[in-house]
Formats: C-alpha cells, structure tokens, sequence
C-alpha cells in the first residue's frame, strides 16, 4: 500500500491547491482517495497512535483518534478543504511518517496557508505527545501570515499548543514559560480554557491549600477556585472536601451556590465508587430545595442538576430517588431519572 497511500497523499495536496474561490469546496480525485482510505480500514494500523489534529486542553485526550475519525470517510465524495485536511493527516499517520516528512509534504500546499497552518499544528501537537517539546519549537517558525480580520504571523498557535500540554500536566512553572508567547489577549477563550486544566489538574497533583496559593498568581484568580474544588470532586473526596469548605469559607461562594455543586458531586461520585462517607442526603437535599432557580449548569439549571445528582447517588433508595425526581422541573433531566 506504500504507493497507492503516497500517491493518494499527492492527491489530497493537489485537492487542497485547488480551492474555489469564495469557497470552502476543492476539487479533487475523491475516488482515489476514499478507495485507499476504505482499504486502509481493512488493514492493521502501523501509525504510532499519537492522535490527530491540534492538542487541546481536553477531559477525552485532547486529540481525535485515527479509528474514530477513518470512519467519517465512507462513499460520500470529499468536497470541503477540512474533510481533505483529516483524509490528509489520516494517511500520514497510517504510512507513520515523521514530522520532518509531514513538512515536507505540507510545504506543497502553496494556495492555502490556513490548511498548511493546520498540518503544521497537526506536526507540533506530535512532538507534545512524544514529550519532544525542544523539537516542537523548532517547527513554529513555519507558520505562515495569514490575514483574515487582521494580519497575524500565527506563531502564538504553536506555543498554545504547547501552553495547553503544560496545563493537562498541572505544570505551572512551563506554563507560564510559555504564556505570552501564546498571546493571552488575543487567545482569550482558549487561554482561560488552558487556565482552568492547569488549576484543576494542578490540585490533583498538589492539593487544594498550594492550590489556593496558585490562584493568587496574577494571571489566574479566584475565578478558578471551582476549577481547583471540580478536582477534589471528581476523585470523591466528599469528607476532605467538607473540611476543606470549612477551613476555607471563601471557597464557598455562596452567591453562585460553589460549596453545595461541589459536595453534591462528590457525593455522587463517592457512591458510585462504593466509598464510605457520611450519610447527608437530607441535609444536602433541604439545601438545595432553596438553590435560587436563575442559576444555571450548562443549558439547565443548577437546582435541577442537584437534584438529579442526589437521584443518582441514591439510586437504591427508591423513596429517595422519587423526591428528587418530584422536585426536577425539566422534563427530560426527569425522564433520565430512572425509579428502579
């Protein structure tokens, strides 16, 4: 399959030179390209399972896999530049090549520098998984100017990249090595995204007390002090949370209803993992009955979402789970509450 692989990467290249004007549509030789990509999904995977796309700060591993995304390609044509750039970096990744062939190839993409500044991040995010971030560095100065609402040299993607491994690591001293290169006031989402993956994966690593101390750093906040207590939560640390909430009263924010969301995940959490921790079903339950309802958890509401979670940390009470099922008023969040 050498041959037809590199001569359907040739393909994809060609495809990605001939963008319509005005368009996010190519024209291509789809056929050939779906057929190897079909042919491939018959063979073993030779790649080196290191992901696909950009890095990102991400709880499902920051990159799509090369299983999940070969099976968007089935018999419909590749007509979009981003379904050619996946088709592209797929069969990089089966032929396993190296980031300084990658490059190679991508520096053919002459018409469209914004699909080349993807393959480039595509190279970088590989050297950030290897751990190879020395390597990671020397690739940035390939990025191409692009102007779209104004003029931008692009180097900040390549350092976000590398900013968001350091925060999925809880690194905050290679964090911040890196945060202005990442241009905070112009990456504005992304970064505060980064920033809430450093704090939380930072407490998983050091506990909430040196937490706390690193959100008095300039650059963070006690904005982030949920994101600090989410990590706490998540590993059912519902009786060291409890002290925690009193030790430090501020972390409560009674305001956005912080201690009472936190415990209640944690109680879940600590009950699907069969963990030994106080019995507090009424005592979280009466408090959340007074959860002001213009609070809100995502699309529903935050009282809702309680509720639900004290359903299911109580599953096997059934008297319990049909009180917290009464008191949820959206219809669908009740309905995934099941009385068994």
């Amino acid at each position: 399959m050498t041959n037809e692989i590199e001569q359907a990467i040739n393909f994809c290249i060609e495809a990605l030179n001939n963008k319509i004007e005005q368009s996010q549509e190519v024209k291509g030789n789809s056929e050939y390209v779906l057929a190897t990509l079909n042919e491939i999904k018959k063979l073993p995977y030779e790649g080196r399972n290191l992901g696909i796309g950009d890095f990102s700060c991400s709880d499902y591993g920051g990159r799509g896999s090369f299983v999940d995304i070969i099976q968007r390609f089935g018999t419909s044509a590749i007509t979009f530049s981003l379904s050619w750039l996946d088709a592209l970096l797929l069969l990089f990744d089966f032929a396993n090549y190296d980031e300084e062939e990658m490059l190679v190839f991508a520096q053919k993409i002459v018409n469209d520098d914004i699909i080349f500044n993807h393959v480039l991040k595509h190279i970088i995010s590989n050297c950030v998984v290897l751990g190879d971030i020395k390597k990671a560095e020397t690739f940035i100065p390939n990025f191409k100017t692009t102007v779209i609402f104004r003029e931008e040299d692009n180097l900040d993607k390549g350092y976000l990249i590398i900013l968001n491994h350091y925060a999925m690591r809880g690194d905050d001293k290679n964090f911040f090595k890196y945060f202005k290169q990442s241009k905070p006031t112009i990456n504005k989402y992304e970064i505060n995204i980064a920033k809430q993956f450093l704090v939380k994966n930072y407490a998983k690593n050091n506990g909430i007390e040196q937490t706390i101390e690193l959100c008095k750093h300039k650059n963070l906040g006690t904005k982030l002090y949920f994101n600090a207590l989410t990590a706490c939560s998540e590993q059912a640390k519902y009786q060291e949370l409890k002290q925690i909430f009193e030790k430090y009263p501020d972390l409560k924010q009674p305001e956005l209803e912080t201690e009472l969301t936190i415990l209640s995940e944690a109680y879940l959490k600590a009950k699907e993992l069969s963990i030994s921790i106080d019995d507090d079903f009424e005592t979280l339950f009466d408090r959340t009955l007074r959860v002001n309802r213009k609070l809100k958890w995502g699309d529903i509401k935050l009282q809702d979402a309680i509720f639900f979670n004290l359903g299911l940390a109580n599953k096997d009470n059934k008297e319990r789970v049909i009180l917290c099922r009464k008191n949820i008023k959206n219809n669908w969040l009740k309905k995934e509450l099941v009385i068994k």
